[in-house]
């Protein structure tokens, strides 16, 4: 079997979770997958796939292999794409935080869809970091500062952390003039993993200062804190970019504003060297039409 062949096998694996699976994508028989399986192995020597009655795994070589595999067929893909025209075809995996992914990114796979209608996109929603190569992900759409890997990341939008709450929570609780008044404020926190608290990042006097906040509710999800804020239960640091369209009309109103300094801007993130075309193309596409307000 030719090994671009097996690799595309070994890839749909992946996506699928079966064999079997993975045959009907492809159009294959199901002893063809297995037999491309069981060639990727005898040439890197080294088991990739271990299976039970019930489920499949990728051992820990298998993954790393994955990841290459991945981009070898990018290369490749890209590579034919140079000297060939014609639709853009196959899936997309990618993952947004719950908000902005509904808001912003869901519109707009509407519209590429449109335009290429032999493309499937599966989006992950999550506010937490999401490892793209255990998880299969092509493309991830997160907010800096990024830190330091081997991911390559493209600036889509520029943006900032911003302090805020609604008017009606202002008018009854005196805006803070320094973050250490924030300590009087009800702060609705996005926690860490078993806390009921959170730590805030500001600058003051040139210095990186962390102030400890904390309020009556706690939610892993921003749109849950936004929409808190909203009905005037308390403050929230968020993402500009999330809550933008409430900044505009007024519905938030921000304070603190020259002492939170750190960027968050919006980069779409990749795990490989060279992404596939159409993954190129899809990235191409959301920075040219996420455009800030």
């Amino acid at each position: 079997m030719d090994t671009l062949e097996a690799l595309r096998l070994y890839v749909a694996i992946a996506e699928t979770g079966s064999f079997s699976a993975a045959a009907r994508q492809v159009s294959v028989s199901t002893s063809t997958v297995t037999v491309a399986l069981q060639q990727l192995e005898e040439q890197a020597r080294v088991s990739l796939i271990t299976r039970s009655t019930r489920r499949l795994s990728f051992t820990f070589e298998g993954r790393r292999f994955l990841a290459d595999a991945r981009k070898l067929l990018a290369d490749w893909d890209a590579s034919i794409a140079g000297v060939q025209d014609g639709p853009l075809r196959g899936p997309i995996r990618m993952t947004a935080t719950q908000h902005f992914g509904r808001t912003e990114v869901a519109p707009l796979i509407d519209r590429f869809l449109d335009l290429h209608p032999a493309v499937q996109i599966a989006l992950h929603l999550s506010d937490g970091v999401v490892d793209l190569v255990e998880q299969d992900i092509d493309l991830a759409l997160r907010n800096g500062p990024l830190a330091d890997s081997a991911l390559k990341a493209r600036l889509m939008l520029r943006g900032r952390r911003v302090v805020c709450a609604a008017p009606s929570y202002w008018a009854s609780h005196a805006a803070p003039n320094h973050p250490d008044d924030l300590a009087a404020h009800n702060c609705l926190v996005h926690p860490r993993p078993g806390s009921t608290f959170s730590s805030w990042s500001f600058t003051v006097e040139g210095r990186p200062v962390t102030v400890r906040v904390a309020g009556d509710r706690v939610a892993n999800d921003g749109g849950v804190l936004r929409q808190w804020a909203l009905d005037g239960h308390g403050v929230i640091m968020r993402n500009d970019l999330d809550i933008r369209k409430e900044l505009a009309s007024g519905a938030l109103v921000t304070a603190l504003d020259t002492f939170v300094t750190s960027n968050a801007n919006l980069y779409a993130v990749t795990a490989g060297s060279v992404s596939s075309q159409r993954v190129r193309t899809f990235i191409d596409f959301l920075a040219k039409n996420l455009v800030a307000d």
